[in-house]
């Protein structure tokens, strides 16, 4: 890896894990589609769902007394059969069709987001939400994180427009990452095909994420949430251009 990509590399993660240790997203939706740009291949989700992975595991302590509990005990569930589908769909999946789905959930959440920003405060949708429902949310949020490492977007997006509180979003879809990446790392683990240069470049990065995350959480302080987003909107909006431009290159290379 040349010096210039390690730079992009570097500087992808930390904005990434900053953004989302200050918003409750960002690192899958900014950091996936850039590493599968980098690596061009399965690499770059391996990549994604280890740091994923060690983002949740460190912020949950923070936030466990937020979690939804009645809600996550049936989110989980619903996720096992999109997890083992994703994953195994993952496995045969071309890396321009891995592109164009990522490509597709970045657009997704760049246009929630712009929604929630646009909608007015006083809007509070209901809660009520049946089982059945919860359990298929489930299931494309398992589908998502078993085939592009991105399970978060249509959890939180749907916890939000249900109306729940942020800190209980938050809280609680880190809470779902746990187990969707440890599944997903298992995944990767149990079938002997995770590439070891890409373990070992993940573990020696996470000093940037944790800086990332530090970074992240005590901006927090001095900045307004509503700063944040406007942030976050515009780093998915040059995400998504650079994974338009990508797909397309890639597809005329073809």
């Amino acid at each position: 890896m040349d010096s210039s990509t390690l730079v992009l590399l570097t500087g992808t993660i930390f904005a990434a894990s900053s953004l989302q240790a200050a918003t409750g997203i960002g690192y899958g939706v900014i950091a996936g589609p850039v590493f599968l740009i980098i690596f061009n291949g399965v690499e770059a989700l391996q990549l994604s769902v280890t740091h994923n992975l060690a983002i949740a595991v460190l912020l949950f302590p923070f936030l466990r007394a937020h979690v939804n509990g009645a809600l996550l005990v049936t989110l989980v569930p619903g996720s096992v059969l999109g997890l083992l589908t994703g994953f195994f769909l993952q496995t045969i999946a071309s890396t321009q069709a891995l592109k164009a789905i990522a490509m597709l959930m970045v657009a997704f959440v760049t246009v929630a987001l712009l929604r929630d920003i646009l909608r007015p405060r006083q809007t509070r949708p209901t809660l009520a939400a049946g089982k059945p429902e919860k359990l298929g949310v489930g299931a494309v949020a398992g589908f998502m994180g078993g085939i592009i490492a991105m399970p978060g977007p249509v959890v939180s997006t749907w916890m939000s427009l249900r109306g729940w509180r942020k800190e209980e979003v938050r809280a609680t879809v880190l809470a779902f990452f746990i187990f969707a990446y440890g599944t997903v790392f298992t995944f990767y683990l149990a079938r002997q095909d995770f590439d070891m240069d890409t373990l070992v470049l993940g573990l020696a990065l996470l000093p940037v994420v944790g800086l990332g995350l530090v970074v992240g959480t005590c901006a927090t302080r001095f900045l307004s949430e509503d700063l944040y987003r406007k942030v976050l909107l515009a780093v998915l909006t040059l995400t998504l251009m650079l994974s338009v431009s990508d797909w397309l290159l890639l597809g005329r290379s073809e």
